[in-house]
């Protein structure tokens, strides 16, 4: 994001850019969790050395493991979707607020 060294002073434009950044992370997010909730492997895919080994129980307790990441990675994502469009729209109505506040400095001035 430009003006990165200048830390949080964004303009709301910028701020809108990463919130559409994020929001296509965030969609990929969730489409790994849709497909992960439907795509489990049978025991039989490990074959009968792989069914004694129990690496059916194996994967579908690895797997579990990585929906719930996958869940609050999408939950995260969608928090910071949300805040830095909060910040964005509050970016513009302090750029606004100032912008008036000028013009009407100015208005009063030359008035």
């Amino acid at each position: 994001m430009a003006g990165q060294s200048a830390g949080f002073d964004e303009n709301p434009n910028a701020i809108d850019e990463h919130a559409k950044q994020v929001e296509t992370t965030f969609g990929v997010l969730k489409e790994a969790v849709e497909l992960s909730k439907n795509d489990s492997i049978g025991s039989d895919a490990f074959g009968l050395i792989g069914r004694l080994c129990f690496l059916d129980l194996w994967c579908d307790n690895v797997a579990s493991g990585a929906r719930e990441a996958l869940d609050s990675a999408v939950k995260g994502a969608d928090y910071h979707v949300q805040a830095v469009r909060t910040w964005a729209r509050a970016r513009r109505v302090d750029e606004e607020s100032a912008s008036a506040l000028v013009n009407r400095a100015s208005e009063v001035r030359g008035g």
